[in-house]
């Protein structure tokens, strides 16, 4: 009896040490991922609202009319007069933010009736215009929803739009396959169907947080 008693001891605490291991293991590649893949977070430390903001377009604000490309197509933001626009800045490669935003915005739009639906238009803006070409970056976009756009430009056009809209991007090298990341700011703008006032979404935004704002505007 005190045999197996003892044994069962021994088992408990065997078992008990196997799983404190596991988990320092855990935590000890959490923290040392980023490192062995050659990245650093893309985008969320550089979105300092973390509130929904609303604001004029310029000369007041934010916004304005822009021309961007896709393809060889231009596209200009007055072309969605009549529509609410939804607008993210990222780029085809981007490993994190991207993919779980333009997830929530897809989400978002996929949960609106097809009258309200029809009503709106997202638009995704590549900050990387030299490895997002038309056509991938038409595909990547409309991975997410049929409906979006895929717009870039020159390096030039790009950053005047980003500015425009008080985004910050950069590349950053690393040692990854990828050459370079993007830091970028990770918010999603939803501009009134005149035009007029922009809604400012943070990176923590929610689906209904979007669905919310998206109705208010139509």
């Amino acid at each position: 009896m005190n045999d197996t008693s003892g044994m069962k001891k021994n088992h408990r605490l065997t078992l008990t040490l196997l799983l404190i291991g596991l988990a320092l293991a855990a935590c000890l590649l959490a923290w040392l991922r980023p490192a062995w893949l050659g990245m650093q977070p893309t985008v969320a430390n550089l979105d300092v609202s973390p509130t929904t903001e609303v604001l004029p377009v310029q000369p007041k604000g934010i916004g304005d009319n822009f021309t961007l490309l896709q393809g060889k197509q231009e596209v200009s933001l007055h072309d969605f007069l009549g529509k609410v626009v939804v607008i993210y800045f990222g780029y085809a490669s981007c490993p994190d933010v991207c993919p779980t935003t333009l997830g929530v915005i897809s989400s978002a739009l996929k949960s609106l009736s097809s009258d309200e639906l029809a009503q709106i238009q997202p638009i995704f803006i590549s900050v990387d215009p030299a490895r997002d070409n038309g056509d991938n970056l038409m595909a990547y976009a409309r991975h997410f929803h049929p409906s979006f756009v895929g717009l870039t430009g020159s390096p030039e056009q790009v950053k005047q739009v980003a500015d425009q809209y008080h985004t910050y991007f950069a590349n950053m090298e690393t040692k990854s396959y990828l050459g370079y990341l993007i830091h970028h700011t990770s918010k999603t703008y939803v501009i009134s169907k005149d035009g007029k006032s922009v809604t400012i979404l943070p990176a923590s935004m929610s689906k209904p947080d979007l669905v919310n704002s998206l109705r208010e505007a139509l």
